[in-house]
């Protein structure tokens, strides 16, 4: 790294733009020249993309390097509405970029200004987002992906926030695969539930999964039952993995003291970027609980996700990747100017600066919708 002692840089413009009425992508241009990028979970759409355009102004003018204090005085701007979904979402896209531009500006990649990498590639599973395909084509699927490398698949089963309404065929699907391509040493197999059951359902559909080595049920009942995950923790053996609809620092304390969940899971363009992220990663560390970030945006979210996953000590293990044929911003109209390339089931850690990636700036200026607070 070139020797920057006494550099400053502050941010001179933010622009926020929606791609496809929900992404929501976030750049900054530092005093420099050097210019940093963002996403926010896709999770409100335009109103994400109006808190973080209104949240980016304030940062005109500010130490773009000084990014706790920027991330504490954001989220303070959102007092009293301001510790979860929308805001929480546009601080994560705000911050990311604000570290994507501090690395470029310091010729480093965001995971040496992270404490530098205990892994330089990471391995993926294919996260299969389609739902109620019979157990012939899930098979199908899953042998496309086991030739493209990967050595790990998750499902998405049951009824989304059905709370035990409605057909399910988790059992058969995961039995089926299982019958397909052998035990766990050929094929790791995750369940996301998406909120599917009951307590006693999960804990009846939980005692079948048990014998077909599932790697984790994911996010069974309801995010805020912290007493029924608790309850499913002590009566399956069988590893509950959840975070994807918590926000904030305490959140994932209860998650992991109150809840007892096996696996934490939360994404950083949800929880607040790479500020809050490394907070929740030490957490994750302090209870020795595995980490497993949520990730099924396979372009800028996947490569700041990288950098986290790199250099913190409980992100051993695969980690998400979108795992069906067609994704808005990798295959339609591409965001990234050359696509992460999953080889063998495994992504690389970017070595350039910051995040390691470039932005289709063109395009997104083509595809996109500037946002004004």
């Amino acid at each position: 790294m070139a020797d920057t002692t006494g550099v400053v840089v502050k941010v001179t413009a933010v622009e926020v733009f929606l791609l496809h009425e929900r992404f929501v992508i976030v750049k900054l241009t530092g005093s420099d020249g050097t210019a940093g990028w963002g996403s926010a979970a896709f999770h409100g759409g335009e109103t994400t993309a109006r808190i973080a355009a209104r949240l980016g102004n304030e940062l005109i003018g500010r130490n773009a390097f000084a990014v706790e204090a920027n991330w504490q005085d954001l989220f303070r701007k959102g007092y009293r509405l301001g510790t979860t979904g929308s805001h929480m979402a546009a601080l994560g896209g705000l911050d990311i970029a604000l570290w994507d531009l501090k690395g470029r500006a310091l010729s480093a990649p965001v995971w040496e200004l992270l404490g530098g990498r205990i892994r330089d590639r990471v391995p993926m599973y294919s996260s299969l987002m389609k739902r109620g395909l019979p157990a012939a084509e899930e098979i199908e699927r899953v042998a496309r992906r086991m030739e493209q490398g990967y050595r790990a698949v998750k499902f998405h089963t049951g009824v989304h926030w059905g709370l035990g309404a409605g057909d399910d065929n988790t059992v058969e699907i995961v039995g089926a695969v299982r019958d397909a391509f052998g035990g766990r040493e050929n094929l790791e197999i995750m369940v996301d539930l998406n909120h599917a059951y009951t307590v006693s359902d999960a804990i009846r559909v939980g005692r079948k999964l048990e014998g077909l080595e599932v790697t984790w049920m994911e996010e069974p009942i309801a995010p805020w039952d912290y007493a029924g995950y608790d309850r499913l923790q002590h009566a399956l053996d069988l590893p509950i993995a959840a975070g994807e609809q918590e926000y904030n620092l305490w959140q994932f304390r209860d998650l992991m003291t109150v809840a007892h969940v096996d696996v934490v899971q939360p994404n950083i363009t949800s929880c607040g970027g790479f500020t809050q992220g490394k907070k929740i990663a030490a957490l994750a560390e302090a209870f020795n609980v595995p980490l497993h970030f949520h990730n099924t945006e396979p372009t800028l979210t996947t490569a700041a996700h990288l950098h986290l996953w790199a250099t913190s000590p409980m992100c051993g293990g695969v980690h998400e990747y979108y795992g069906e044929d067609e994704h808005p911003l990798r295959d339609v109209t591409p965001l990234l100017a050359e696509p992460l390339d999953v080889v063998n089931g495994h992504l690389a850690v970017p070595d350039g600066p910051g995040l390691g990636v470039e932005v289709d700036e063109a395009l997104v200026r083509r595809v996109g919708a500037l946002v004004t607070p």
